[in-house]
């Protein structure tokens, strides 16, 4: 069961804060599925997913302690962007991470209802942060904010295959998965067709990739997060990640 913004709220000040200290030290990146481990080479290779020129205007939706948003910037030190998530906690670690860089803010704000004007950014991009909100009320803030031309940039959780192939054991699981972890996975196919029925965006690209973070679950399996999800080898459902590159109409 999805929950509001509160608890989100809470949860991450309680958990992915402090309490992560020793997975920090390792990655600031903190994303169940990547192709690289090494932030550096994570970022880079973000920043040919999105293809970042580096001039551009660019919002990171639920940022976490903005290590996605130091490494762009060590790239593309003219870039100008700006990170908002739901929880203060973090925002106030991404703020002492990010201190040296200029053109590079974290604020409180929430992804679905944003206070910045129309046609603001040329880049909005999630890695593993819209499953948390409604998928419509955020796809249609991405495409509110976003300049004539600009793109949405979304790095997320999928299954492995179309829900409907899904055998009753792995959606158990998934279920089981979205209900402790409260957050919406779906398959490659659906996030296509939901984007497709809201409108306003052409798909560019779109890519999947199988690697798990082994620093994520080394940290889920050390940290009271195990615990509280109830997570288990045995209820694991057949997770991947992908992206989607969009360009707005």
């Amino acid at each position: 069961m999805i929950k509001d913004v509160k608890h989100i709220k809470d949860y991450y000040n309680n958990y992915y804060t402090d309490k992560l200290q020793s997975l920090f030290e390792k990655t600031l990146i903190i994303q169940a599925f990547k192709p690289y481990e090494n932030d550096m080479r994570q970022g880079k290779w973000l920043s040919n997913q999105m293809g970042i020129k580096g001039n551009e205007k660019i919002l990171e939706c639920g940022c976490g302690v903005g290590g996605v948003m130091k490494q762009l910037k060590k790239i593309h030190p003219n870039i100008d962007i700006q990170g908002i998530n739901i929880s203060d906690g973090q925002v106030n670690m991404a703020n002492k991470i990010l201190k040296d860089f200029d053109n590079c803010d974290v604020s409180v704000g929430n992804f679905m209802k944003t206070n910045y004007k129309d046609n603001t950014f040329d880049v909005v991009y999630f890695c593993e942060s819209m499953g948390y909100g409604d998928f419509e009320k955020t796809i249609n803030e991405s495409v509110r904010i976003l300049k004539p031309n600009g793109k949405l940039y979304i790095k997320e959780i999928v299954t492995k295959c179309d829900e409907d192939k899904l055998s009753k054991k792995e959606l158990d699981n998934l279920n089981h998965f979205i209900d402790s972890w409260f957050y919406n996975v779906y398959d490659i196919k659906t996030i296509i067709n939901k984007i497709e029925k809201i409108g306003g965006l052409k798909l560019i690209k779109n890519n999947r990739f199988v690697k798990p973070s082994i620093h994520w679950m080394n940290a889920v399996r050390k940290s009271e997060l195990k615990k509280i999800h109830n997570a288990k080898w045995s209820n694991i459902p057949p997770l991947r990640g992908s992206d989607f590159l969009y360009k707005k109409n």
